[in-house]
């Protein structure tokens, strides 16, 4: 989990969201299973970027009014050319919370794949997770260092911490070494 907080504001559904985004906020929303309504809500863009771009967690501390709240970025819309954000959802998370989530698939051992003249071939980016908040890994990660042409890495060759269940099958190929 992130130790930096981030700043939120409550957003005024009635304000035109081209002027928000016109002042470098980005609308949103925040939800979750322990809050009793949603909350209608804008960030600053580049503190927005900087949660998408951060790869080493998936729990950030939201700010809002004062109160902090633990959530993971759910979604974020972009428009059609993929160069403005659009919207924002996070969604609030308790401890112990069980949710479904993308984890991503981090690759080690890429510079030694290509010094034998391999290719990594990634057949899936993020695998699906069921489990309590906090003990949902950051990223799977797996070393390719050692690996010959022809490998294959499936989904049963991922390691996944107690409570957890994978929502894809185990045969399902990860990668594959050309």
């Amino acid at each position: 989990m992130s130790s930096k907080v981030f700043t939120i504001m409550p957003r005024d559904s009635k304000k035109s969201l081209a002027e928000l985004r016109h002042k470098g906020m980005i609308p949103g929303i925040m939800y979750g299973q322990s809050l009793t309504h949603s909350i209608p809500i804008q960030i600053a863009l580049p503190m927005l970027q900087n949660i998408i771009n951060d790869t080493t967690t998936m729990i950030f501390k939201l700010e809002l009014d004062g109160q902090i709240y633990d959530c993971v970025l759910r979604d974020f819309q972009t428009d059609r050319l993929h160069t403005e954000i659009l919207h924002v959802d996070f969604q609030f998370v308790k401890a112990g919370e069980v949710i479904k989530m993308q984890i991503p698939m981090n690759f080690e051992g890429i510079e030694i794949l290509r010094s034998k003249k391999y290719i990594l071939e990634k057949a899936v980016t993020k695998i699906p997770v069921k489990g309590p908040v906090d003990v949902l890994p950051e990223a799977f990660v797996v070393d390719t260092s050692n690996l010959e042409q022809g490998s294959k890495i499936f989904v049963s060759d991922l390691e996944l911490p107690h409570k957890t269940e994978m929502l894809l099958h185990p045969n399902t190929i990860v990668a594959t070494i050309q």
